[in-house]
């Protein structure tokens, strides 16, 4: 049988059972509209990681306190009281790489109080070095100042997230909030950044001067965390060495004995946002998946109907000359065709719910040529392995056995 007329009858054989080949598509369209929505959602998660590790600054590294932990916090919730303000000093003193750094704590968790309205946000204390150093400042108002730090001042600065659940509507400038027992007037908004490579929420946040925070609020000595910006990223491993020598001789670390502290570099950061949103797109991938293999079992029970109802055609066909393999060849072609098309137009539905997914949610999605690859490829895979067998077991009938059924 000639190719142009197997591709012929294929259609053909569609085209007249309208109702079936829709059934046998619709699984596979929903398959890949999941699994469009997944990986354009993972494209650009991953574009957003590297927007923001470079945002981050392949010239900065993060000084935490705590070995190992990240953001200096162990079980709890709180730092570990072994990096103090002397450390900060002592790196901007003694290692000439080093352009600036901002030392900061935190608070997770912490209740914040306006009017009759209450939320939960992270506090945050840092010098005006933040703004520099993080590349990152008030979008209305003022940030934290110099004079502010030197009469630890109850000034703050809120993020967007904070000024949506308690001043939706109202201007926040000039208001007063309650941060535990002290009352604290709002200066600033913060700039809205989003979801952190962690994805933590970097909008619910409240900004007020570090000496506040270590006297007024926490009462602590010490600090989480020293962001260090170094002059050139091509020093950074050599930064690295030397913060973590004059840390530990600032701690007075013996030879052979283990950090109090961490360094973390820009490609760390990298890996460990990357690690966060590989987990979460492998398992939305295997959930996408799923659906292909049950649309893929699906248009193979169909197939499995389709001959019982054609096992007079086959026979006829065989009888008159037809061999096995071009039965299996039509059989795989109707299979492939119908996942084909369901595939393309899985493929519109997911570019289009992708886009309607990005203005709704805020979630960042990335549509790229590999996306259509991958659709084309995953329908064109699952009719072929979905009709293979009901291919095969129409191929094998013998032609008197078919005429007499």
């Amino acid at each position: 049988m000639k190719k142009g007329r197997l591709i012929k009858e294929s259609f053909k054989q569609l085209g007249k059972n309208k109702l079936r080949s829709f059934l046998m598509m619709i699984g596979i369209v929903i398959g890949i509209i999941a699994l469009t929505l997944v990986v354009s959602a993972g494209l650009g998660a991953q574009k957003r990681i590297l927007d923001r590790v470079q945002k981050f600054g392949l010239d900065s590294l993060m000084v935490f306190s705590g070995g190992g932990r990240e953001m200096g916090r162990p079980v709890g919730g709180q730092p570990v009281a072994n990096l103090k303000l002397d450390d900060a000093e002592a790196l901007r003193r003694e290692i000439p790489d080093i352009h600036e750094l901002a030392p900061f704590n935190r608070k997770s968790m912490s209740e914040i109080i306006f009017q009759d309205l209450n939320t939960t946000a992270t506090i945050f204390g840092v010098t005006p070095e933040w703004a520099p150093v993080w590349d990152w400042t008030s979008r209305e108002g003022d940030f934290i100042t110099y004079e502010d730090m030197d009469r630890m001042a109850r000034v703050a600065v809120v993020g967007e997230t904070v000024r949506k659940e308690l001043f939706d509507g109202v201007n926040p400038i000039g208001e007063f909030i309650q941060v535990g027992n002290v009352q604290f007037e709002i200066k600033g908004i913060m700039e809205i950044k989003g979801t952190s490579p962690g994805g933590g929420d970097m909008d619910n946040r409240i900004y007020i001067p570090l000496s506040t925070y270590m006297r007024r609020v926490a009462n602590v000595d010490y600090l989480a965390g020293i962001k260090v910006r170094l002059r050139s990223h091509k020093h950074v491993d050599k930064a690295a060495e030397e913060i973590a020598s004059l840390i530990r001789e600032q701690h007075r670390i013996a030879p052979g004995m283990p950090d109090d502290f961490s360094v973390r570099k820009p490609d760390q950061v990298k890996k460990m946002a990357e690690n966060v949103a590989g987990t979460f797109n492998l398992l939305l991938i295997i959930i996408a998946g799923i659906s292909l293999i049950a649309g893929g079992v699906v248009v193979s029970n169909i197939m499995l109907m389709s001959i019982s109802e054609r096992t007079k055609e086959i026979g006829l066909r065989k009888a008159v000359g037809a061999q096995s393999r071009h039965i299996l060849s039509q059989f795989l072609l109707e299979s492939t065709v119908v996942t084909l098309m369901g595939g393309i137009l899985g493929l519109v539905l997911g570019v289009a719910g992708s886009g309607i997914m990005a203005r709704m949610t805020g979630t960042p999605v990335s549509i790229s040529w590999e996306i259509g690859v991958l659709g084309v490829l995953c329908s064109s895979l699952v009719g072929i392995i979905a009709g293979l067998q009901p291919a095969r077991r129409a191929s094998a009938l013998q032609p008197v056995e078919a005429l007499r059924s």
